[in-house]
């Protein structure tokens, strides 16, 4: 491929966009007998224009939704293609896109990921509009990925003209794989920030500090709400809604200390890493000193080194750039793309039935504890997938798609693929896991050639695996078997699959004959950082395929229930699981409770499994070393990191200990944080219990801690809870059948749950405020809860002094009532919820207080 300059002499009107290809024009037969039984969507994809540009280009693995001309080439289409072979250029007929004699300008467009409803009459897709009108012009980029409509699907497959609208209310930052929730409304990935705290975008992931999304949005097209379902630090991909109403998609894990902090402090860039105090637009910059109670804190920059997780390098460059690593720990990079499930009101986020690498394979994991020979490195035998031993590191599945068929529920299909270089391409797998099947028997169908994992191989690269309706796989393979450089740049073709011999036992399938015959070249023509037009030939990948045809519409899936355990422990404090919904909603927060984190599942042995609560429960399934815990601490991932060198634009998320915010001011008043224990930590139960109430619409992480302070167990993974939500896990970080000592999954009633539920109930009726004295009869209001309107009524026993005051939940004064000397008996005074400044007060609890010399009263108020 090669790229050449467009000499100045030339007139902008004599320059034609060449349309070289076996469909000329809408209508054209790509083959002449029938090849599908029924249409699909597809979309024409520009490959890389420049030697770099595989990283951030829409087809790969992340960081793939920027609107350059690198990662997102002008000159796509998005096509039809007929039964009979027919190749249309839906986005062309709607009036979309450059023509002929035409610079990819104002008019051009890329397009993606189109997702067709199950009534098959419409049809979404992600467009970008507008390039660069110039030489050297820069603006474009500012344009955005967003979501268009084919709004007569029906009728454009009977030869009428699409009629493609822009979707109305969507957030105006990238939104990319657009998906029909059971409900109607639309699930989409995004990268816009999260709580909408602009000064913070781009979100840059924990890997080079890209760009990336922020996880999975949903948009109520009635209302025209947004709701940010999954915080993703480092992004999700591929979405779709599977038959049983799980959204799943691809989600990158790469859960690891900051890596351009350490190259700054080696010296190696200039990448000027800061935090900020917290997350608010004019929050200022940490300048903490280097030690703190004699542990080193801060570097010479005065910006904090990260606590969790472990360190990902020591010494570089002769340097010691993580100086506060425990020596006792191996360094840690963690990098891995698995299947994550979520329903479509954002709970029960995990990885789908809580597979992992156990069971796919990829990434293999130190011991934790350089000391301790019980861990290990592999992945034992707790697994049926005889693949996941041929699968590199640096991997994942990605453009899952669920096979439609009746009888084939659970049943999905991906691509592996590496990290880099591959266009998130490489073998298909095929494998089962419908809702309650145990990860541990999942099985994987390769169904290619293992050696396609492999730098270099023979067979090419497949992507997008599509089951039809009538059991005929549809691929995108792209021919070229080395990774990608700009001369052998990759070009997917739509094939079906076909098996490669005759032997029944062999699933190994290569792909035959392109179904668009020789395929479409286009020659693009585009501005760049020259004087003139810049011109290339180049052959379009065809991907994304979606099949056309009506399906069942998907089962959504019940709100979470509280399991039957907790629920006991519920009932016998008199909590009513409804009213604590609902608070726990208006304060944007959510719980989890853990059984016994002494129990861990049999087939993690990278981590410590020796573990004892001091003085209660234990769980010693070999001999070796024991490991007390005493605390559960969580982070969350909090947008405070910039860069000098970015002009300290954009933000990374840095594992935080959880802490009060604007979101979720109520946080630590209503949580049991132990303050002799590590800062955001509760007391592990006797019976290994653990509750606490949680940010949600954020990603958190979390760790058990011994009782001097050092990590035992590490979440590796972040993981979002929805307002509202109650999450139990039986053990720490979960149990998919057996435990350790091979016991069942616990089913102790968590004690601790009880003591954080008893507590929040004082503390909900105004007990135990920590503000003086409690409430009494002399102080109440009516109606409670209240919309506009609530009258407070107070007695006095004698003439004195009084102030009346609405507070928040965190201590904030939100409004002063009265103040000043009072007769005797009883006063009524109403609060309309306005704030001193005469703005409405969010919904949520609010502390009214009585001050008077002699005693100062309390009570509670919800408004609604």
């Amino acid at each position: 491929m090669k790229i050449r300059f467009l000499g100045s002499h030339l007139k902008l009107v004599a320059i034609s966009l060449l349309l070289i290809c076996t469909s000329t024009a809408p209508g054209h037969k790509a083959s002449q007998a029938d090849i599908l039984s029924n249409p699909v969507l597809f979309t024409l994809v520009v490959p890389p224009l420049f030697s770099n540009g595989n990283f951030g280009h829409q087809l790969e693995t992340f960081g793939n939704h920027l609107t350059g001309m690198d990662a997102a080439p002008r000159g796509g289409d998005l096509c039809l293609l007929m039964p009979d072979g027919t190749i249309r250029f839906l986005t062309q007929e709607a009036g979309f896109g450059v023509g002929s004699s035409e610079i990819q300008a104002e008019n051009a467009i890329a397009v993606r990921q189109p997702n067709v409803h199950w009534d098959a009459d419409k049809a979404l897709f992600s467009m970008v509009i507008g390039g660069p009108t110039k030489a050297f012009d820069q603006s474009y980029r500012e344009n955005k990925w967003q979501i268009y409509e084919i709004t007569n699907l029906a009728e454009v497959i009977n030869g009428m003209t699409p009629q493609i609208v822009h979707v109305e209310n969507q957030p105006e930052y990238n939104n990319i794989s657009p998906i029909y929730g059971s409900d109607g409304q639309i699930i989409f990935t995004s990268d816009a920030p999260l709580f909408e705290l602009a000064h913070t975008y781009p979100q840059f992931d924990e890997y080079e500090s890209a760009p990336t999304n922020s996880g999975i949005f949903k948009l109520n097209r009635e209302t025209g709400e947004t709701i940010h379902l999954t915080h993703s630090p480092s992004g999700d991909f591929d979405i779709q809604l599977a038959k049983d109403g799980r959204v799943i998609s691809t989600r990158w894990e790469h859960l690891k200390r900051d890596q351009q902090a350490s190259n700054h402090r080696a010296g190696n860039t200039q990448w000027q890493p800061v935090n900020y105090v917290d997350e608010s637009v004019d929050a200022e910059i940490v300048n903490a000193p280097a030690t703190v109670d004699g542990k080193p804190y801060a570097d010479s920059d005065g910006t904090p080194y990260e606590i969790f997780p472990e360190a990902f390098v020591h010494i570089e460059n002769g340097i010691n750039v993580e100086p506060n690593r425990n020596p006792n720990e191996p360094l840690h990079d963690f990098n891995e793309f698995l299947p994550w499930e979520i329903s479509e009101n954002g709970e029960r986020h995990q990885t789908m039935n809580h597979v992992g690498r156990h069971e796919f394979g990829g990434v293999y994991q130190n011991g934790a504890k350089i000391d301790d020979p019980n861990l290990i490195e592999g992945f034992g035998n707790h697994s049926s997938n005889q693949y996941r031993g041929t699968v590199g590191s640096d991997a994942g599945i990605f453009q899952i798609k669920e096979d439609p068929r009746p009888g084939f529920e659970g049943t999905f299909y991906g691509a592996w693929s590496r990290e880099f270089g591959r266009f998130s391409s490489g073998r298909i797998f095929e494998f089962s896991l419908p809702i309650g099947a145990n990860p541990q028997d999942m099985e994987i169908t390769d169904w290619t050639h293992p050696d396609i994992d492999n730098a270099e191989n023979d067979k090419g690269h497949f992507r997008n695996p599509l089951m039809t309706m009538d059991g005929t796989m549809l691929v995108s393979h792209a021919t070229q078997t080395q990774l990608f450089n700009q001369n052998n740049p990759y070009t997917f073709r739509i094939a079906k699959m076909v098996k490669a011999n005759s032997d029944a036992t062999d699933t190994e399938h290569i792909p035959g004959a392109p179904l668009t015959g020789n395929g479409i070249t286009r020659e693009i023509i585009f501005w760049g950082d020259n004087t003139t037009p810049l011109s290339i030939s180049v052959q379009l990948s065809e991907t994304d395929v979606v099949e056309v045809v009506q399906r069942d519409a998907p089962t959504p899936r019940p709100t979470y229930q509280v399991e039957d355990v907790e629920m006991e422990v519920l009932n016998e404090e008199e909590i009513n699981v409804d009213e604590l919904r609902s608070w726990m909603i208006d304060n944007n927060l959510a719980l989890i409770a853990i059984r016994n984190a002494t129990e861990r599942d049999e087939a993690e042995r990278q981590q410590p499994f020796n573990l004892r609560v001091p003085g209660g429960v234990e769980s010693i399934p070999a001999d070796g070393k024991v490991y007390d815990i005493s605390h559960f601490q969580i982070f969350q991932a909090d947008m405070i990191r910039g860069y000098g060198l970015r002009n300290f634009i954009g933000r990374r998320p840095i594992a935080t200990p959880m802490h009060n915010s604007e979101q979720s001011p109520a946080l630590e008043f209503f949580n049991l944080f132990d303050s002799e224990g590590p800062q955001s930590s509760v007391k592990i139960g006797l019976d290994g219990s653990i509750a606490a109430f949680v940010p949600a619409t954020r990603a958190l992480t979390w760790q058990t801690v011994s009782p001097d302070g050092e990590s035992v167990v590490r979440e590796r993974q972040w993981l979002t809870f929805s307002p509202g939500e109650i999450r139990t896990c039986e053990g720490c970080h979960g149990i998919n059948e057996k435990t350790h000592l091979g016991n069942e999954k616990p089913t102790n009633k968590p004690e601790a749950l009880r003591v954080l539920l008893q507590e929040w109930k004082n503390k909900i009726n105004g007990y135990a405020l920590g503000i003086d004295d409690v409430a009494d009869q002399q102080l109440r209001s009516f109606p409670n809860p209240f919309f506009s309107q609530t009258s407070i009524r107070f007695t006095l026993d004698k003439e004195e002094e009084v102030t009346l005051t609405i507070l928040s939940v965190d201590g904030r004064v939100i409004k002063k009532l009265t103040s000043g000397i009072k007769p005797k008996g009883i006063h009524e005074i109403s609060w309309d919820g306005t704030t001193d400044a005469g703005s409405k007060s969010d919904p949520g609890i609010y502390l009214i207080t009585l001050s008077t010399p002699s005693k100062t009263n309390h009570s509670r108020v919800i408004l609604k």
